[in-house]
């Protein structure tokens, strides 16, 4: 009677922080969208040419707006959403 040697063979791990560029690069894309849709949404399209800019550790909205008022409205809404990260406001009244 021969011995059959068999060999474990285990799956590749799957490393939890490991995301593809690509993945990471739509994952910001969803993120900055959303943070738009919130400042459209509370200040009523007040804010003319939104942009919002995401790095590592900052925030940054730009734009024009027609009052103070509305520049704050920006910088409320997304406080909720962005935690533990510089928002730095940008956005011009004119």
């Amino acid at each position: 009677m021969q011995a059959v040697i068999r060999h474990k063979t285990t799956p590749r791990q799957h490393r939890p922080n490991e995301i593809k560029p690509i993945q990471e690069d739509l994952l910001l894309n969803e993120y900055a969208s959303k943070v738009t849709r919130i400042i459209t949404k509370n200040t009523y399209a007040g804010v003319q040419s939104l942009k919002v800019v995401l790095e590592p550790h900052r925030v940054t909205l730009t734009g024009f707006c027609e009052s103070y008022y509305i520049k704050q409205l920006a910088q409320q809404a997304i406080m909720d959403v962005v935690i533990d990260v510089e928002i730095v406001n940008d956005i011009v009244v004119i």
